[in-house]
């Protein structure tokens, strides 16, 4: 069995031995080979000199990027990733527990129980997202408070909120080959996780974990610092100074044209219409703000009604 690891890298040096030796320490390597992949995007650190060691022992290639940001460099990894049977993406200050991949491949292979639901994995396009530990800087366990909206694990909930970090993700050859669809040059780039985990909800299977795996670095002061509720601060600071505006109306009509054709649920395909042209269409924002899939039973809700009516999702 192959894996291959995709992990793009900035400024890491603080974490990332320490990443690379939990990936190299899994316990799956009894009967698997990783192949491990790097892009590093202009680090001015010692990651370079880190990279280095690992590739001159054989544990690793990398290749210094052109500069194109996160989301761009992971396809960019997705493009150059050879023959495998899963593939995974790493985020470079996490730590993997050393069943994190053995984990993913056995819910991959097997029956999974999503929500109660027993689906069988043909041979179709699938994901796995994991579940996360979080850690501070030290990497010891830290008080987290959850966007609420995390505990929903439909489409509709997963296009519009933050889900789970991309470094919990693993995914069979189909369900790259779909992500190859998207032409992340010409279509609208957005965030890497939310792109390749709806096109799995709309092409394939997404399955949830419960059991975190994977140690991520949630410290409230650090510049990487993504989700909870601090998150959700810092995203209403984007909507409405303009940084992070339409992020999720342009990523849901960016997916309809392309994947309108392999959409086989008509739920999803109005969900995507609704989401990617309410601005154009007062009628459909008005039922957008009434849909009542997007609710998740908390102060969100005024969030999202109020960045729907303002036209900033």
């Amino acid at each position: 069995m192959k894996i291959a690891i995709l992990l793009y890298t900035h400024n890491g040096s603080s974490y990332l031995k320490e990443l690379l030796d939990s990936i190299l320490d899994q316990d799956i390597t009894k009967k698997a080979e990783l192949n491990i992949m790097v892009t590093d995007n202009g680090s001015t650190d010692n990651t370079h000199s880190i990279l280095d060691g690992f590739m001159k022992d054989g544990k690793l290639t990398w290749y210094k990027g052109e500069g194109k940001g996160r989301t761009k460099s992971y396809w960019e990894l997705l493009e150059k990733a050879g023959e495998a049977d899963y593939y995974a993406f790493a985020e470079q200050d996490d730590i993997w527990k050393p069943g994190k991949l053995s984990r993913a491949v056995k819910y991959l292979e097997t029956k999974a129980i999503i929500e109660g639901e027993e689906t069988e994995l043909a041979d179709r396009p699938m994901m796995y997202c994991g579940e996360f530990e979080a850690v501070n800087s030290m990497g010891k366990p830290i008080g987290f408070k959850r966007n609420p909206a995390n505990k929903f694990v439909d489409f509709e909930h997963s296009l519009v909120f933050d889900s789970r970090p991309g470094g919990t993700y693993v995914f069979n050859k189909r369900a790259l080959d779909e992500m190859k669809k998207y032409d992340i040059n010409s279509m609208y780039e957005g965030e890497y996780e939310t792109l390749t985990r709806n096109i799995l909800y709309l092409t394939g299977d997404v399955i949830f974990d419960r059991v975190p795996a994977v140690l991520c670095r949630k410290d409230k002061l650090g510049p990487e610092y993504r989700g909870g509720f601090m998150g959700m601060i810092r995203l209403f600071i984007g909507l409405y100074t303009g940084k992070v505006l339409n992020k999720k109306s342009k990523t849901a009509k960016a997916l309809l044209d392309v994947y309108a054709d392999d959409i086989s649920d008509a739920n999803k395909k109005y969900v995507l219409n609704q989401v990617g042209n309410y601005i154009a269409d007062s009628a459909v924002r008005d039922k957008l703000v009434s849909n009542s899939k997007f609710a998740t039973g908390s102060y969100v809700d005024k969030w999202f009604k109020s960045a729907v009516k303002s036209n900033k999702l």
